[in-house]
């Protein structure tokens, strides 16, 4: 079977994944694009070069059964901890997304020991939401591939060609096709809250712990977030402590805007972009377990629109590496 074909395959694969919610009053409260690249925003290339993310959802989910919910997430929901905490509301989002990685010298076709492999992954994530005002869970489930099956390579040859920039010659260094899988649980919790003595906004501290497991990353975090603006309390349900890297994006809800800045400190057990193929011999790199990520950035929603820019800078992530981790994020959202 060819690589275009396992593409297809995964491709209807993703779509079905993600079902409408079986209730009537559960419509698509909003949908959302997400572009991440680093050349456009920082003017370099090479590592996480770029990300193409759609996203959907519904912010609010009555509960977690099948009268209202798919019926294979709904049976996973109830084996979850969200069924048994008491007065909660609930929201429910998809996403569907493709990330392109690629060593430091585009244009060098042999390959570069010292650098992390070319990697492309095309994957579905859905998130439970599970939260009150002071208290936010998520439950993710992250399920694609990586290899010349997600079609990163044509992605970005395309983007280079039509950009002006140099066509990548070092993807048949990449990672080999491979299924992936990642199952993550945060809390995030609402620290503190004032008001702002500036323009009527307010201010507030957002801790969360973070942790995941499956052959695509495994690791545990803790974050923290700050954030200035306004309807803070009704868009945090929406917000994270941890900073927005690749496909893990914000939620949405079209309240207020808010100025963020957020700091998180990980251990990272594994990652197929810098370990390589789990199951195949491929190139890899000597992963650096003790990672921190900064984000700072925007929320900002005008009628029935919404726009985040966010900005990234992660500490290295690999033991040879010689570039930054650092890319930026656009987000725009039309909330029905």
């Amino acid at each position: 079977m060819d690589d275009e074909c396992v593409m297809k395959k995964v491709v209807l694969l993703l779509i079905v994944l993600s079902p409408q919610s079986n209730a009537q009053q559960n419509e698509i409260d909003f949908f959302s694009f997400t572009f991440e690249n680093d050349i456009i925003f920082s003017g370099e290339d090479g590592g996480y070069s770029n990300g193409f993310i759609g996203a959907w959802g519904y912010n609010n989910v009555p509960k977690l059964d099948k009268q209202v919910l798919p019926l294979w997430i709904a049976y996973l929901a109830d084996k979850s901890y969200l069924t048994s905490m008491p007065n909660k509301q609930y929201a429910l989002s998809y996403r569907i997304g493709q990330l392109i990685q690629t060593d430091t010298y585009v244009a060098e076709s042999s390959l570069v020991e010292e650098d992390a492999p070319y990697a492309g992954l095309l994957a579905w994530e859905g998130h439970i939401n599970a939260f009150d005002k002071d208290v936010s869970d998520q439950l993710g489930l992250t399920l694609g591939v990586v290899g010349p099956a997600s079609g990163a390579e044509q992605t970005q040859k395309l983007f280079h060609a039509l950009f002006g920039y140099s066509e990548p010659q070092g993807w048949e260094h990449q990672l080999q096709n491979e299924l992936v899988f990642r199952l993550d649980v945060m809390r995030t919790w609402r620290l503190y809250d004032v008001p702002s003595p500036f323009m009527g906004a307010e201010f507030d501290i957002l801790g969360g712990m973070l942790g995941g497991v499956g052959n695509l990353r495994s690791d545990i975090a803790t974050g923290i977030n700050f954030r200035w603006g306004k309807e803070l309390e009704n868009s945090f349900s929406s917000a994270t402590a941890m900073p927005i890297k690749k496909l893990n994006q914000l939620n949405n809800t079209p309240n207020g805007w808010y100025l963020f800045a957020n700091i998180s400190g990980a251990y990272v057990a594994n990652d197929i972009f810098i370990d390589g193929n789990t199951f195949a011999d491929s190139h890899s790199v000597d992963l650096i377990h003790g990672q921190t990520t900064f984000s700072t950035g925007v929320v900002l929603n005008i009628a029935n629109w919404g726009v985040v820019y966010n900005m990234l800078y992660a500490t290295d992530e690999y033991e040879t590496q010689t570039e930054d981790t650092r890319y930026a994020s656009l987000t725009v959202t039309y909330n029905y």
